[in-house]
């Protein structure tokens, strides 16, 4: 399944590369001129929302929001994991789901996948 991501500016830039090279289209938030570095998390919603992305974030405040608000979080709690391994358990939840209304609002990105 090909995913459109936003990736907050707290998750490593190579891991919008391996995304990128999986086939999947991803942006990240720095290099978005409507978002960029030290935007609120309401605009990175918004944003999201407007463009069908799913956010892949280390910030838990997107936890908190209302699911109905945002179009879908990965939550890295682990802010340790090497992009490598963020790629593989990422891949591993697309495998898992037929597509993302199969999937959780917020999925919790973890190496319990791996």
């Amino acid at each position: 399944m090909q995913v459109s991501f936003l990736l907050d500016e707290n998750i490593a830039a190579p891991l919008a590369d391996k995304l990128d090279k999986a086939g999947h289209d991803v942006e990240r938030v720095v290099d978005v001129s409507e978002l960029g570095e030290g935007v609120d998390d309401t605009t990175i919603r918004l944003y999201a929302v407007q463009e069908g992305r799913l956010i892949i974030t280390s910030d838990d405040d997107f936890v908190q929001m209302p699911a109905d608000s945002h179009s879908g979080v990965f939550y890295v709690p682990d802010q340790s994991l090497p992009s490598h391994e963020l790629y593989h358990i990422i891949q591993r939840v697309l495998e898992t789901f037929p597509d993302r209304e199969a999937m959780d609002t917020v999925t919790y990105i973890t190496t319990d996948w791996l």
